[in-house]
């Protein structure tokens, strides 16, 4: 299995390196790449490989514009520490989406995802990827709504209604333009998967919809506090690490 690692931090690519090789003996590392510039020159002129392994977040920018600049050949494996990014990731010849710090066997169930993908499309997984995208695009386009219970009534709710998710004491409510707040048998992770681009997870309470942020400004603790057109009353903040993330999302 011919691989390529794009990783700026150096123990992190070494502990990758070694558990691809311990579990996957013929595994060879083509190129070890630290950042979006040395990976698009890298890739304007490589060979093709079978698998990629990526992190996120560079020095220089996310990978996201290395795959936007030259897309890959080859199948994407994001290895990231945060994980708001996995719809992008989708979007992006990902094969699947790593949470950092990675186990052998979260690796392991990678490597075999890998092995049928290829063994089901002759030997073409990047062809599954595409497909995979393609329907996961159709899925977000066509749930509309989110079905909540409320005393003894069903509800469904519209997911263009929903303003914001948010955790209090453990359970997870769901809030409306209206302002009316339903609790729901979904974790804040499942919801995140659900709603789809129009949505930001933007720290580990709350997952806000565009429409409902009024607007940021910047606090004293250089982290950005969001004012929504909904009433709420825990102060929502996003902090200097998802900044950028999250005003490239909120520009849509």
């Amino acid at each position: 299995m011919r691989t390529i690692i794009i990783e700026d931090e150096d123990l992190t690519a070494e502990d990758l390196c070694s558990t691809l090789k311990r579990l996957e003996p013929n595994m060879h590392l083509c190129a070890r790449l630290t950042n979006v510039r040395e990976a698009i020159h890298y890739f304007k002129n490589a060979e093709p490989v079978d698998l990629i392994f990526s992190d996120i977040q560079l020095g220089d920018g996310e990978s996201f514009d290395i795959f936007k600049t030259v897309p890959p050949k080859a199948p994407v494996v994001f290895c990231t520490a945060y994980n708001q990014y996995m719809m992008e990731a989708f979007q992006h010849f990902g094969l699947d989406y790593v949470l950092k710090p990675f186990s052998d066997e979260s690796i392991q169930k990678t490597l075999e995802k890998y092995r049928l993908l290829r063994q089901a499309f002759n030997n073409t997984a990047l062809d599954m990827v595409h497909s995979v995208n393609n329907s996961g695009k159709i899925m977000e386009r066509t749930k509309k709504s989110l079905v909540v219970m409320h005393g003894d009534k069903i509800i469904p709710v519209q997911i263009a209604d929903i303003a914001l998710c948010y955790i209090e004491f453990d359970n997870v409510f769901v809030k409306t333009h209206g302002g009316k707040e339903y609790l729901i048998n979904k974790t804040l992770e499942e919801m995140e998967h659900l709603l789809g681009g129009d949505f930001f997870r933007v720290n580990r309470q709350h997952i806000l919809n565009r429409a409902a942020i009024a607007f940021a400004n910047l606090g004293l603790s250089r982290k950005l506090v969001i004012n929504l057109r909904v009433d709420h009353p825990i102060k929502i903040s996003i902090s200097k690490e998802k900044y950028h993330a999250f005003i490239q999302w909120l520009e849509g």
